[in-house]
């Protein structure tokens, strides 16, 4: 399959969105060569082609026969460095959700079928030095992007970014939603968390850490498959309170060993099986290969992924 295949089969979706954007800019592609259209169709190439930087890029575009079959807009970095100062990201984040909304993705049934389900976790990428708000290190500035992976379509929807340090369960209460399970590791257990996730009728899946304390008030039924028992051992399910936790609201605790490694997973989901429980967590590893996916694959362990030679 040629680039040039691969190019038009991917921005086909684009194609549509992105004129309507354009036309709601009032002259956008008379006044500016590098407009709203091109730059975005040239920096779809950019991480088609792995192109790591905007000076590699002009090259590419104006010496790269691929590149002139596509009709690329050639222009210099100075132009991209004032259009992406020029376009808001809220323009581009409602590209992304309207695209999204458009394309047809397969659910998983099994998944569905318990519910709609959200993965939540933050993940860091470096920054340039001028960006004196995104404060990290002494040595380095850097972003933290929040996002919420839905299990049930495996996509992506609904992302925001803050400095660093930017706390990840005020990044968690932002996105909540009624009916909806949210699944996190460690960094988000806060039993007044936990509180307004059940008050706004939101439900949680989320591994606590091992030195919280709890006392028992009812065990469970454990159900999980038999041909689980080879992966598992030290199964437990049970009715829990929190010692530290003020209102001492009742949750569901299951407990388990893997690859000698203990897990503890609490929730307020009480109609679901421990195997279903034990399931649905071990899917968060989900929103790490995205994460994974940007950073190793779209070579973006920098935030610099397209802009860092301007």
């Amino acid at each position: 399959m040629t680039i040039e295949t691969i190019f038009n089969n991917l921005t086909a979706p684009l194609q549509t969105i992105l004129k309507k954007e354009a036309d709601q800019l009032h002259g956008d592609s008379l006044i500016y060569k590098l407009s709203l259209y091109f730059l975005t169709m040239n920096l779809v190439y950019a991480i088609i082609k792995k192109i790591p930087s905007i000076a590699l890029l002009v090259t590419d575009i104006k010496t790269s026969p691929e590149a002139l079959d596509l009709k690329l807009v050639q222009a210099s970095a100075s132009m991209y460095s004032e259009a992406l100062i020029r376009y808001d990201a809220k323009l581009f984040q409602r590209i992304f959700l309207t695209l999204i909304e458009q394309l047809n993705f397969l659910e998983v049934p099994e998944i569905t079928a318990l519910g709609r389900f959200i993965l939540v976790d933050g993940s860091i990428f470096h920054a340039f030095s001028t960006m004196a708000w995104a404060c990290y290190k002494s040595t380095n500035n850097a972003i933290k992007m929040h996002l919420a992976f839905e299990l049930n379509r495996m996509i992506p929807v609904q992302f925001f970014s803050t400095d660093a340090n930017g706390n990840e369960k005020k990044a968690l209460l932002a996105m909540l939603e009624a009916g909806v399970t949210y699944i996190a590791d460690r960094g988000y257990v806060s039993f007044a968390v936990f509180q307004q996730i059940v008050s706004l009728q939101a439900f949680f899946i989320i591994r606590i850490k091992i030195n919280i304390k709890y006392a028992v008030i009812e065990n469970l039924t454990v159900i999980v498959p038999d041909k689980w028992q080879c992966f598992f051992s030290e199964v437990s399910d049970s009715l829990i309170s929190f010692s530290n936790d003020k209102q001492k609201a009742t949750y569901r605790l299951v407990t388990f060993v893997a690859y000698d490694e203990t897990y503890r997973i609490t929730t307020n989901r009480l109609d679901l099986t421990t195997g279903e429980i034990i399931m649905l967590y071990a899917y968060r590893w989900q929103i790490e290969l995205f994460f994974r996916c940007i950073k190793r694959t779209f070579n973006a362990l920098h935030l610099g992924l397209i802009v860092n030679a301007v």
